[in-house]
């Protein structure tokens, strides 16, 4: 009877283990989380979100998204009409669009929210066959654009800008159908202010699923230093989460 209690007790501990691992920031070879609302694999609305970390979307510049996601929000950082070797951009990976490559299941509705001053952008998404299939409506600071529903049938989809065509992104539209509620996106912000934003996010009715800060080596001085890259979900339809990101876009310290 005592092995069998010290048996379970330790295959107790071993799952409780397992459980606070994550691979958002590294500690080693094992990372652990004191705070779960940074875990990327929770239920939300009864469907495992299987987001991929900020710090995978950081290191990779991908991020592919489980049926889960209905909806995406793609960022225009600041300085995304550079090319990395101006060393102007916040993320090396992630310099035009955040994520430079977005792969998500079929009938996804995709919009662009503009996070560079001073500057309008219009995206321009061409198939796999070089064929245009959607000019956005021109997005200027802290606003969005329209949205668009894109099926499998013509990925991978090239994405650029109609005035700054350095800019360079793309989509990737899997078989596999969207069968969730989700809206997911990305959002950078300056370390320093990390504790408003997240506070602008939560009272917003968005949950931060992961963060992961970084260093960004910038001639840019608004953009130099220590930066944060967050992973945000809601499972409001898409056009009221644009609207709400609108004044947390405004309160960064860019221009």
């Amino acid at each position: 009877m005592i092995a069998s209690l010290l048996v379970l007790g330790s295959l107790q501990s071993s799952s409780a283990q397992k459980s606070s691992t994550t691979n958002d920031s590294s500690a080693g070879d094992i990372t652990v989380f004191s705070d779960t609302t940074n875990q990327t694999n929770e239920i939300v609305n009864g469907n495992p979100t299987e987001i991929p970390s900020a710090q995978s979307v950081y290191e990779t510049g991908t991020m592919s998204l489980p049926t889960s996601v209905r909806s995406f929000i793609i960022f225009i950082p600041d300085e995304a009409h550079h090319v990395p070797e101006d060393q102007k951009t916040i993320s090396p990976e992630n310099p035009n669009y955040l994520p430079s490559t977005l792969q998500i299941p079929d009938r996804t509705e995709v919009a662009f929210v503009h996070g560079d001053p001073q500057h309008i952008h219009v995206g321009i998404v061409k198939d796999n066959g070089g064929n245009l299939v959607w000019t956005t409506t021109p997005v200027k600071h802290q606003g969005g654009s329209d949205a668009k529903l894109l099926n499998s049938d013509g990925s991978p989809y090239a994405v650029s800008d109609k005035q700054y065509t350095i800019m360079q992104g793309k989509i990737v539209v899997n078989p596999e159908k969207s069968t969730g509620t989700l809206t997911v996106g990305g959002f950078f912000c300056p370390t320093k202010d990390l504790d408003n934003c997240k506070s602008e996010f939560t009272n917003a009715g968005f949950q931060i699923l992961s963060e992961h800060n970084f260093v960004t080596k910038s001639v840019q001085k608004d953009i130099s230093g220590d930066n944060t890259l967050l992973i945000y979900s809601t499972p409001i339809p898409l056009k009221d989460p644009i609207d709400k990101l609108k004044p947390i876009i405004d309160s960064l310290p860019y221009n």
